[in-house]
Protein backbone atom coordinates (compact mmCIF):
# COMPACT_ATOMS: atom_id res chain seq x y z
CA UNK A 1 0.00 0.00 0.00
CA UNK A 2 1.23 3.53 -0.58
CA UNK A 3 0.90 6.35 1.50
CA UNK A 4 -1.66 8.22 -1.46
CA UNK A 5 -3.85 4.68 -0.47
CA UNK A 6 -4.71 5.61 3.01
CA UNK A 7 -8.30 7.73 2.85
CA UNK A 8 -9.51 5.03 -0.08
CA UNK A 9 -8.42 2.28 2.42
CA UNK A 10 -9.60 3.72 5.88
CA UNK A 11 -13.11 4.30 3.76
CA UNK A 12 -13.67 0.82 2.56
CA UNK A 13 -12.65 -0.17 6.34
CA UNK A 14 -15.35 2.03 8.00
CA UNK A 15 -18.10 1.07 5.71
CA UNK A 16 -17.46 -2.49 6.62
CA UNK A 17 -17.00 -2.31 10.47
CA UNK A 18 -17.95 0.88 11.67
CA UNK A 19 -16.11 3.25 13.72
CA UNK A 20 -15.16 6.97 12.79
CA UNK A 21 -13.14 7.58 9.31
CA UNK A 22 -10.63 10.05 10.90
CA UNK A 23 -9.41 7.99 13.65
CA UNK A 24 -9.23 5.22 11.31
CA UNK A 25 -7.11 7.23 9.00
CA UNK A 26 -5.03 8.71 12.00
CA UNK A 27 -3.91 5.24 13.13
CA UNK A 28 -2.63 4.45 9.14
CA UNK A 29 -0.23 7.56 10.09
CA UNK A 30 0.77 6.81 13.74
CA UNK A 31 -0.94 4.21 15.02
CA UNK A 32 0.41 2.57 18.08
CA UNK A 33 0.65 -1.07 16.48
CA UNK A 34 0.63 0.18 12.79
CA UNK A 35 1.24 2.55 9.90
CA UNK A 36 0.13 2.45 6.52
CA UNK A 37 3.31 0.72 5.55
CA UNK A 38 1.45 -2.54 7.27
CA UNK A 39 -1.50 -2.74 4.99
CA UNK A 40 -2.23 -4.17 1.88
CA UNK A 41 -4.77 -3.20 -0.93
CA UNK A 42 -6.19 -4.29 -4.09
CA UNK A 43 -6.04 -1.56 -7.33
CA UNK A 44 -8.26 -2.01 -9.83
CA UNK A 45 -9.33 0.28 -12.87
CA UNK A 46 -6.87 2.80 -10.90
CA UNK A 47 -9.48 2.41 -7.57
CA UNK A 48 -8.95 0.50 -4.72
CA UNK A 49 -11.16 -1.89 -4.06
CA UNK A 50 -10.34 -3.97 -1.15
CA UNK A 51 -7.56 -3.47 1.98
CA UNK A 52 -6.11 -4.98 4.77
CA UNK A 53 -3.93 -4.77 7.46
CA UNK A 54 -1.12 -6.99 8.49
CA UNK A 55 0.24 -6.16 12.02
CA UNK A 56 3.44 -6.66 13.17
CA UNK A 57 3.72 -8.71 16.26
CA UNK A 58 5.14 -11.12 18.58
CA UNK A 59 2.92 -14.02 20.04
CA UNK A 60 3.72 -15.86 23.26
CA UNK A 61 2.59 -19.09 23.73
CA UNK A 62 3.54 -21.90 26.24
CA UNK A 63 6.94 -20.19 26.92
CA UNK A 64 8.17 -19.11 23.69
CA UNK A 65 7.88 -16.47 21.66
CA UNK A 66 7.06 -16.38 17.59
CA UNK A 67 7.24 -13.69 14.97
CA UNK A 68 3.67 -13.39 13.32
CA UNK A 69 1.33 -11.24 11.39
CA UNK A 70 -2.03 -10.33 13.25
CA UNK A 71 -4.20 -9.75 10.70
CA UNK A 72 -7.51 -7.30 11.06
CA UNK A 73 -9.39 -5.09 8.68
CA UNK A 74 -9.69 -6.82 5.74
CA UNK A 75 -12.74 -5.21 3.74
CA UNK A 76 -13.77 -4.99 0.39
CA UNK A 77 -15.85 -2.50 -1.00
CA UNK A 78 -19.63 -3.30 -1.61
CA UNK A 79 -19.72 -2.56 -5.38
CA UNK A 80 -16.33 -5.24 -5.76
CA UNK A 81 -17.42 -7.81 -3.54
CA UNK A 82 -17.87 -11.56 -4.32
CA UNK A 83 -15.17 -11.28 -6.76
CA UNK A 84 -12.26 -13.37 -4.67
CA UNK A 85 -11.20 -10.37 -3.47
CA UNK A 86 -10.26 -10.70 -0.46
CA UNK A 87 -9.30 -14.64 -0.97
CA UNK A 88 -6.86 -13.11 -3.71
CA UNK A 89 -5.60 -10.31 -0.92
CA UNK A 90 -4.76 -13.10 2.11
CA UNK A 91 -3.53 -15.72 -0.49
CA UNK A 92 -0.59 -12.62 -1.62
CA UNK A 93 -0.08 -11.73 2.65
CA UNK A 94 0.48 -15.44 3.73
CA UNK A 95 2.73 -15.97 0.68
CA UNK A 96 5.06 -12.87 1.66
CA UNK A 97 4.53 -14.22 5.64
CA UNK A 98 6.06 -17.88 3.80
CA UNK A 99 8.88 -15.82 2.44
CA UNK A 100 9.86 -13.67 5.56
CA UNK A 101 9.39 -16.94 7.79
CA UNK A 102 7.14 -16.43 9.76
CA UNK A 103 5.71 -19.22 11.51
CA UNK A 104 2.01 -18.68 12.05
CA UNK A 105 -0.99 -15.82 11.48
CA UNK A 106 -3.52 -14.65 13.24
CA UNK A 107 -6.46 -13.22 13.03
CA UNK A 108 -10.27 -12.65 14.47
CA UNK A 109 -12.54 -13.39 11.78
CA UNK A 110 -15.54 -11.53 10.68
CA UNK A 111 -16.43 -15.68 9.34
CA UNK A 112 -14.93 -18.69 10.78
CA UNK A 113 -16.23 -20.45 7.82
CA UNK A 114 -14.26 -17.93 5.14
CA UNK A 115 -10.76 -18.16 6.60
CA UNK A 116 -11.11 -21.85 7.48
CA UNK A 117 -11.03 -22.86 3.24
CA UNK A 118 -7.78 -20.62 4.12
CA UNK A 119 -6.36 -23.12 6.43
CA UNK A 120 -7.14 -21.20 9.69
CA UNK A 121 -8.32 -23.09 13.13
CA UNK A 122 -10.28 -21.45 15.83
CA UNK A 123 -7.69 -21.55 19.17
CA UNK A 124 -8.84 -19.31 21.30
CA UNK A 125 -11.18 -20.48 23.46
CA UNK A 126 -12.18 -17.87 26.37
CA UNK A 127 -14.31 -18.51 29.11
CA UNK A 128 -16.75 -14.88 29.61
CA UNK A 129 -17.81 -14.48 33.25
CA UNK A 130 -20.45 -12.27 34.17
CA UNK A 131 -20.91 -13.07 37.91
CA UNK A 132 -22.82 -11.95 41.10
CA UNK A 133 -20.48 -9.38 43.53
CA UNK A 134 -22.66 -11.31 46.38
CA UNK A 135 -21.29 -14.20 45.78
CA UNK A 136 -17.52 -13.41 45.76
CA UNK A 137 -15.28 -14.19 48.04
CA UNK A 138 -13.72 -11.46 49.97
CA UNK A 139 -10.20 -11.79 51.68
CA UNK A 140 -9.68 -8.28 53.97
CA UNK A 141 -6.39 -8.71 54.70
CA UNK A 142 -5.58 -9.38 51.28
CA UNK A 143 -7.68 -6.25 50.22
CA UNK A 144 -5.44 -4.23 52.67
CA UNK A 145 -2.87 -4.21 50.21
CA UNK A 146 -4.47 -3.45 46.65
CA UNK A 147 -4.29 0.17 46.15
CA UNK A 148 -4.22 2.29 42.98
CA UNK A 149 -0.99 2.52 41.11
CA UNK A 150 1.35 5.42 40.72
CA UNK A 151 2.36 7.06 37.68
CA UNK A 152 6.49 6.12 38.71
CA UNK A 153 4.80 2.63 38.55
CA UNK A 154 4.00 2.28 35.06
CA UNK A 155 7.64 0.34 34.32
CA UNK A 156 6.69 -2.30 36.84
CA UNK A 157 2.66 -2.41 35.70
CA UNK A 158 4.43 -3.20 32.31
CA UNK A 159 7.47 -5.77 33.64
CA UNK A 160 4.78 -7.49 35.20
CA UNK A 161 2.47 -7.90 31.68
CA UNK A 162 5.95 -9.13 30.09
CA UNK A 163 6.73 -11.29 32.48
CA UNK A 164 3.39 -13.26 32.52
CA UNK A 165 3.94 -13.92 28.74
CA UNK A 166 6.92 -15.52 29.26
CA UNK A 167 5.94 -17.46 32.76
CA UNK A 168 2.19 -17.95 31.27
CA UNK A 169 0.88 -21.13 29.49
CA UNK A 170 -2.01 -19.07 27.40
CA UNK A 171 0.57 -16.10 26.24
CA UNK A 172 -0.27 -13.32 24.63
CA UNK A 173 1.00 -10.40 22.28
CA UNK A 174 3.76 -8.05 23.55
CA UNK A 175 3.39 -4.80 23.66
CA UNK A 176 4.67 -1.60 22.13
CA UNK A 177 5.55 1.36 23.79
CA UNK A 178 3.19 3.11 21.80
CA UNK A 179 0.23 0.52 22.95
CA UNK A 180 1.25 1.06 26.16
CA UNK A 181 1.09 4.92 26.29
CA UNK A 182 -2.18 4.67 24.03
CA UNK A 183 -3.42 2.56 27.43
CA UNK A 184 -2.21 4.77 30.12
CA UNK A 185 -3.97 7.66 28.56
CA UNK A 186 -7.10 5.23 28.16
CA UNK A 187 -10.43 5.20 30.14
CA UNK A 188 -9.37 2.49 32.15
CA UNK A 189 -8.65 2.57 35.63
CA UNK A 190 -5.52 0.76 37.47
CA UNK A 191 -5.62 -0.90 41.03
CA UNK A 192 -2.15 -2.98 41.83
CA UNK A 193 -1.55 -5.41 44.59
CA UNK A 194 1.67 -4.13 46.77
CA UNK A 195 3.24 -6.75 49.50
CA UNK A 196 6.57 -5.06 49.96
CA UNK A 197 6.37 -5.10 46.16
CA UNK A 198 4.17 -5.70 43.58
CA UNK A 199 2.81 -8.58 42.68
CA UNK A 200 -0.09 -8.38 40.30
CA UNK A 201 -2.07 -5.18 38.82
CA UNK A 202 -5.80 -5.20 37.75
CA UNK A 203 -7.37 -2.90 34.68
CA UNK A 204 -11.30 -2.01 34.70
CA UNK A 205 -14.28 0.11 33.59
CA UNK A 206 -17.13 1.05 35.42
CA UNK A 207 -20.90 1.30 34.27
CA UNK A 208 -23.88 1.86 36.80
CA UNK A 209 -24.03 -2.04 38.17
CA UNK A 210 -21.13 -3.27 36.36
CA UNK A 211 -16.99 -3.28 36.78
CA UNK A 212 -15.69 -4.68 33.67
CA UNK A 213 -11.84 -6.38 34.22
CA UNK A 214 -10.38 -5.49 31.33
CA UNK A 215 -7.12 -7.41 32.25
CA UNK A 216 -5.62 -9.13 35.34
CA UNK A 217 -1.79 -10.16 36.04
CA UNK A 218 -1.14 -11.68 38.99
CA UNK A 219 2.45 -13.60 39.48
CA UNK A 220 1.27 -15.06 43.32
CA UNK A 221 -1.74 -16.31 44.28
CA UNK A 222 -1.95 -13.57 47.15
CA UNK A 223 -1.98 -10.76 44.44
CA UNK A 224 -4.63 -12.41 42.37
CA UNK A 225 -7.07 -13.64 45.48
CA UNK A 226 -6.24 -9.53 46.62
CA UNK A 227 -7.77 -8.12 43.03
CA UNK A 228 -10.97 -10.73 43.33
CA UNK A 229 -11.47 -9.51 46.80
CA UNK A 230 -10.69 -6.12 45.60
CA UNK A 231 -13.84 -6.08 42.88
CA UNK A 232 -15.98 -7.93 45.74
CA UNK A 233 -15.56 -4.99 47.95
CA UNK A 234 -17.68 -2.85 45.48
CA UNK A 235 -20.78 -4.81 46.23
CA UNK A 236 -22.33 -0.99 47.47
CA UNK A 237 -21.87 0.29 44.03
CA UNK A 238 -21.75 -2.42 41.71
CA UNK A 239 -24.02 -6.13 41.19
CA UNK A 240 -22.01 -8.15 38.69
CA UNK A 241 -18.42 -8.00 37.42
CA UNK A 242 -17.57 -8.94 34.02
CA UNK A 243 -14.26 -10.81 32.63
CA UNK A 244 -12.53 -12.64 30.26
CA UNK A 245 -10.23 -15.13 30.96
CA UNK A 246 -8.43 -18.41 29.93
CA UNK A 247 -10.15 -21.19 30.32
CA UNK A 248 -8.03 -22.70 32.70
CA UNK A 249 -9.39 -20.40 35.36
CA UNK A 250 -12.00 -22.01 37.79
CA UNK A 251 -13.39 -18.43 39.19
CA UNK A 252 -16.43 -20.86 40.04
CA UNK A 253 -14.87 -22.26 42.66
CA UNK A 254 -14.33 -19.24 44.40
CA UNK A 255 -17.52 -18.23 44.42
CA UNK A 256 -20.19 -18.89 47.40
CA UNK A 257 -23.01 -20.14 44.95
CA UNK A 258 -21.58 -20.65 41.39
CA UNK A 259 -23.65 -19.46 38.63
CA UNK A 260 -23.69 -16.58 36.30
CA UNK A 261 -25.35 -13.13 37.64
CA UNK A 262 -29.22 -13.58 35.91
CA UNK A 263 -27.89 -16.36 34.08
CA UNK A 264 -30.25 -19.14 32.00
CA UNK A 265 -31.71 -22.20 34.02
CA UNK A 266 -31.00 -25.46 31.74
CA UNK A 267 -33.28 -27.43 33.98
CA UNK A 268 -33.99 -28.01 37.97
CA UNK A 269 -30.91 -26.20 39.50
CA UNK A 270 -28.38 -26.21 36.69
CA UNK A 271 -27.91 -22.48 35.47
CA UNK A 272 -24.86 -21.06 33.75
CA UNK A 273 -21.49 -20.03 35.42
CA UNK A 274 -19.92 -18.74 32.37
CA UNK A 275 -20.02 -18.74 28.81
CA UNK A 276 -17.50 -20.57 25.71
CA UNK A 277 -16.83 -17.68 23.60
CA UNK A 278 -14.51 -18.21 20.93
CA UNK A 279 -12.27 -15.66 19.58
CA UNK A 280 -9.38 -15.64 17.59
CA UNK A 281 -7.96 -17.77 14.95
CA UNK A 282 -4.21 -19.22 13.96
CA UNK A 283 -2.96 -21.13 11.44
CA UNK A 284 1.37 -22.65 10.48
CA UNK A 285 3.18 -21.08 8.18
CA UNK A 286 6.20 -22.29 8.48
CA UNK A 287 6.64 -25.32 10.38
CA UNK A 288 9.84 -25.71 10.81
CA UNK A 289 10.15 -22.62 12.64
CA UNK A 290 7.30 -23.51 14.91
CA UNK A 291 8.12 -26.67 15.98
CA UNK A 292 11.71 -26.33 16.31
CA UNK A 293 11.06 -23.34 18.26
CA UNK A 294 8.71 -24.73 20.75
CA UNK A 295 9.76 -26.60 23.34
CA UNK A 296 8.58 -30.34 24.38
CA UNK A 297 8.52 -32.37 27.94
CA UNK A 298 11.85 -33.86 28.37
CA UNK A 299 10.88 -37.19 28.52
CA UNK A 300 8.82 -37.45 25.27
CA UNK A 301 10.28 -39.18 22.16
CA UNK A 302 9.12 -40.23 18.83
CA UNK A 303 8.80 -39.73 15.43
CA UNK A 304 5.75 -38.12 13.64
CA UNK A 305 5.20 -38.35 9.57
CA UNK A 306 2.86 -36.05 8.72
CA UNK A 307 0.83 -35.21 5.92
CA UNK A 308 -0.87 -31.56 5.81
CA UNK A 309 -3.28 -30.40 3.37
CA UNK A 310 -3.23 -26.62 2.98
CA UNK A 311 -5.33 -24.38 0.51
CA UNK A 312 -2.36 -21.98 -0.05
CA UNK A 313 0.69 -23.61 -0.38
CA UNK A 314 -0.50 -27.26 -1.33
CA UNK A 315 -0.33 -30.43 0.04
CA UNK A 316 3.44 -31.06 1.73
CA UNK A 317 4.63 -33.74 3.82
CA UNK A 318 7.09 -33.60 6.92
CA UNK A 319 9.05 -35.39 9.60
CA UNK A 320 9.10 -34.40 12.88
CA UNK A 321 11.32 -36.16 15.58
CA UNK A 322 10.87 -35.26 19.61
CA UNK A 323 13.76 -35.95 21.75
CA UNK A 324 15.37 -34.21 24.92
CA UNK A 325 12.42 -31.23 25.12
CA UNK A 326 13.27 -30.83 21.27
CA UNK A 327 11.84 -30.98 17.50
CA UNK A 328 14.27 -31.44 14.49
CA UNK A 329 12.20 -31.55 11.35
CA UNK A 330 12.88 -32.60 7.83
CA UNK A 331 10.99 -31.67 4.57
CA UNK A 332 8.84 -35.30 4.00
CA UNK A 333 7.64 -38.10 4.84
CA UNK A 334 7.90 -41.42 2.63
CA UNK A 335 5.23 -43.19 4.48
CA UNK A 336 2.94 -40.58 6.41
CA UNK A 337 1.33 -42.09 9.57
CA UNK A 338 -0.78 -39.08 10.51
CA UNK A 339 -2.91 -37.45 7.69
CA UNK A 340 -4.90 -33.87 8.12
CA UNK A 341 -4.88 -30.48 7.40
CA UNK A 342 -3.46 -27.05 8.22
CA UNK A 343 -6.03 -25.80 9.97
CA UNK A 344 -6.78 -28.70 12.16
CA UNK A 345 -2.54 -29.49 12.75
CA UNK A 346 -2.79 -25.54 14.10
CA UNK A 347 -5.51 -26.70 16.15
CA UNK A 348 -3.75 -29.17 17.50
CA UNK A 349 -0.63 -27.19 18.21
CA UNK A 350 -2.44 -24.49 20.07
CA UNK A 351 -3.59 -27.32 22.05
CA UNK A 352 -7.38 -26.38 21.45
CA UNK A 353 -8.34 -29.91 20.19
CA UNK A 354 -6.63 -33.08 20.93
CA UNK A 355 -5.29 -35.25 17.96
CA UNK A 356 -7.83 -38.16 19.73
CA UNK A 357 -10.77 -35.78 19.33
CA UNK A 358 -9.96 -34.92 15.88
CA UNK A 359 -9.58 -38.47 14.89
CA UNK A 360 -12.57 -38.90 16.74
CA UNK A 361 -14.81 -36.14 14.61
CA UNK A 362 -13.30 -37.19 11.08
CA UNK A 363 -10.28 -34.58 10.83
CA UNK A 364 -7.34 -36.85 11.22
CA UNK A 365 -6.22 -40.32 10.28
CA UNK A 366 -3.62 -41.42 12.27
CA UNK A 367 -2.47 -44.94 13.69
CA UNK A 368 -2.78 -45.22 18.05
CA UNK A 369 0.32 -44.47 18.36
CA UNK A 370 0.50 -41.14 16.87
CA UNK A 371 -2.07 -39.85 18.19
CA UNK A 372 -0.92 -41.05 21.54
CA UNK A 373 2.44 -39.49 20.60
CA UNK A 374 0.89 -35.73 19.08
CA UNK A 375 -1.72 -35.51 22.67
CA UNK A 376 1.47 -35.89 24.67
CA UNK A 377 3.30 -33.54 22.79
CA UNK A 378 0.26 -30.80 22.51
CA UNK A 379 -1.31 -31.29 25.55
CA UNK A 380 -4.38 -29.01 25.99
CA UNK A 381 -5.03 -25.78 26.83
CA UNK A 382 -5.64 -22.73 24.45
CA UNK A 383 -3.61 -19.34 23.61
CA UNK A 384 -5.12 -16.52 25.24
CA UNK A 385 -5.16 -12.71 24.23
CA UNK A 386 -6.14 -9.89 26.68
CA UNK A 387 -8.98 -7.61 25.41
CA UNK A 388 -6.60 -4.48 25.22
CA UNK A 389 -4.82 -6.33 22.93
CA UNK A 390 -7.32 -7.67 20.56
CA UNK A 391 -7.19 -6.14 17.18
Amino acid sequence: MAEADIDAAAAIQVEAFGGVLADTIGRYHDGPRYSWRDAWVVERGGEISAAAIAIPATWWFRGQSYPVNAIGGVAVRPVDRRQRLAHDLMHAMLQADRAMRRPFSLLYPFQHGFYRRLGYGSVGLMHFWRLPLQHMRDEPTLRTRVRHVREAERPQVEALFARSLRESREGGLERRPGHWQRRWAGEDKWVVYDADGLEGYMSYRTSPATLDVRELVAVTSEAERGLWSFVAAQIEQRTSVTYHSPVSKPLWATLREPYMFQGPEHGFIVNDVAGLTMSFMARGIDWRIGLQARGFAPELDGQLAIELADPVFGPHSLTVDIADGHATFQEGAPTPAVRTDVATFSQIFCGALSAANARWYGFLAADDASVTLLDQAFPPGPPFIAPPDWF
